[in-house]
């Protein structure tokens, strides 16, 4: 009796049989499978679908091309000197615009903890350059910039950046320990100290975030200035209204696929980077993930 009523209760408690072998759902199984099996999965599934609409309609008619003629001509753009000078020339102005837009939203997130009443105007500004049309804003820096110069795509980059790390910086350093700041002003700490000493260590992992989107915001945002460019015969966009004038399908959608893989590759490093300088973060991840 003793027995049966033990196997009873660890019934009712935990909905086990006592002896019998715990069985995995479904569930578990398919979180116990790699990320990469997802990520590989749903690059078949892109693909298989890409090809079903090259051979219909739209792929006869030319706007869609397969996959196999993408790939052939990816080949044949790989072994070209100006495909590679197109790439060099956004990327750079990618970068340039990418560190001017940061450090400008990084300067208005550290103006707000000093003087924390213009945080509204901060985050209105941010949301300014968010909402500002760039298609309408880049014909007038093209306008107002000298002909040859690539001030239009530098500027529409670091536009497109302002407001991700503007808000992912002002919330990470908000995001601080109240306990230590207090520690710190108890021993008489400037605020200064406290960005010094706690904000800037807790606002890590928001900041890094922040940067890892705005990468290939800013690397789109080169190509796209690069369309109202004067006097500039380098950079996929170029190669893009080239393609665009000329009805080159395929070519448009190798030099989409390339814009497409770069900013990609731009989010994957400022990822890894950020992995690095914050292990704690990456730990905390993965602790939430297991429950």
């Amino acid at each position: 009796m003793t027995e049966l009523a033990e196997a009873a209760n660890s019934l009712v408690v935990d909905g086990t049989v006592p002896g019998a072998r715990p069985s995995r759902s479904a569930g578990s199984r398919l979180a116990g499978t790699p990320a990469w099996v997802g990520g590989l999965a749903g690059v078949v599934l892109i693909i298989a679908v890409w090809w079903i609409l090259s051979i219909t309609s739209l792929g006869r008619s030319g706007a869609i091309p397969t996959p196999f003629a993408v790939v052939k001509l990816f080949g044949q753009a790989f072994g070209d000197s100006s495909y590679w000078q197109a790439i060099g020339a956004t990327s750079l102005a990618a970068g340039e615009g990418y560190l001017i837009g940061n450090v400008i939203a990084l300067v208005l997130a550290l103006i707000v903890l000093l003087l924390p009443r213009s945080e509204g105007f901060a985050t209105q500004l941010a949301v300014v350059t968010s909402c500002l049309p760039l298609t309408a804003i880049g014909p007038l820096v093209a306008i107002m910039s000298e002909a040859g110069s690539r001030v239009t795509s530098v500027f529409l980059a670091a536009l497109s950046v302002i407001f991700t790390t503007v808000i992912g910086s002002i919330l990470g350093l908000k995001s601080a320990n109240s306990t230590q700041l207090d520690v710190i002003s108890a021993y008489g700490g400037s605020r200064f100290t406290q960005i010094r000493k706690v904000r800037l260590y807790a606002a890590l992992p928001s900041l890094l975030a922040a940067l890892k989107i705005a990468a290939p915001a800013a690397f789109l945002g080169a190509v796209l200035g690069e369309y109202f460019l004067v006097g500039v015969d380098s950079g996929i966009g170029i190669l893009l209204l080239n393609a665009q004038f000329y009805n080159d399908a395929t070519r448009v959608w190798v030099l989409a696929l390339t814009s497409g893989g770069i900013a990609g590759l731009a989010y994957f490093l400022i990822d890894r980077i950020g992995r690095l300088l914050t292990p704690w973060s990456a730990a905390d991840r993965g602790r939430k993930a297991a429950f």
